[in-house]
């Protein structure tokens, strides 16, 4: 894996598992120049090919914003085309009501999910509107719109940040920057999820997170998206609804 980064990358958060894994996997066989932003580095499959020579990583705890500061830094002289925000802390594995939330969960789910980002956002937006249009990509939750009994801090977390990119997206035309927030309407068989489950579950209605990394990559690729900014509920076919949101009252 190179040190340094190819000129028009793609940053992205939470690489080292789960569905930001399978999105790296996308966008490297895809040759589109990727640098992982990640407590851990990304472990790859063994390959014959030079689809890796497209991927660099850089360490970043999101919880730690001096870190987040640092590694926005670092990034000085890279070219960013694509920001996609797919890290993610739970805050607790179980799940329990608003009156049983410590505030360790709070401050886990809190700081990573929305704060993090939102912090590597606002110090990268620059960078991203210099070379436009930039886009930025996040997979968002079905909590961050509907009630989500027993996961107040995640929820919030999660809400937080889609609030803080539909901001985001109305300070900037679409020339300068175009901004999707991806909802999932299922759940995708992920080391995490299968930990989280107990023995024996039945992941029948579940989906590869391949499905989700496929549009990712469509929509993060130099050829550019037929998809409009938005937000988006992505089906269990693959396919994108656009979801309405209020934009004024």
């Amino acid at each position: 894996m190179p040190t340094a980064e190819p000129p028009g990358s793609v940053l992205l958060t939470g690489a080292s598992q789960g569905i930001g894994r399978a999105i790296l996997l996308s966008l490297a066989r895809d040759k589109q120049p990727v640098v992982s932003l990640s407590r851990t580095r990304p472990e790859l499959p063994d390959s014959t090919g030079s689809e890796f020579d497209y991927v660099a990583w850089k360490q970043l705890d999101l919880s730690n914003a001096d870190e987040v500061a640092r590694c926005a830094t670092s990034l000085r002289a890279t070219v960013i085309r694509a920001l996609v925000l797919c890290a993610v802390d739970y805050g607790a594995n179980e799940r329990h009501p608003v009156a049983a939330t410590s505030a360790q969960e709070w401050q886990r789910a809190i700081v990573t999910n929305c704060i993090g980002h939102s912090l590597l956002v606002s110090l990268l937006l620059p960078k991203l509107i210099a070379n436009p249009p930039g886009i930025i990509v996040n997979l968002s939750s079905d909590v961050a719109v509907l009630p989500a009994p027993g996961r107040a801090a995640y929820a919030a977390s999660k809400a937080g940040l889609h609030a803080v990119l539909r901001t985001v997206a109305a300070e900037h035309s679409e020339e300068q920057l175009r901004v999707y927030q991806l909802i999932p309407t299922f759940q995708s068989i992920t080391d995490g999820i299968r930990r989280r489950r107990p023995a024996g579950f039945d992941f029948s209605g579940y989906a590869d997170p391949a499905l989700i990394a496929e549009i990712v990559r469509k929509i993060v690729s130099p050829a550019g998206s037929e998809a409009a900014p938005g937000t988006y509920l992505i089906q269990r076919d693959g396919t994108l609804h656009s979801y309405p949101e209020i934009t004024h009252l």
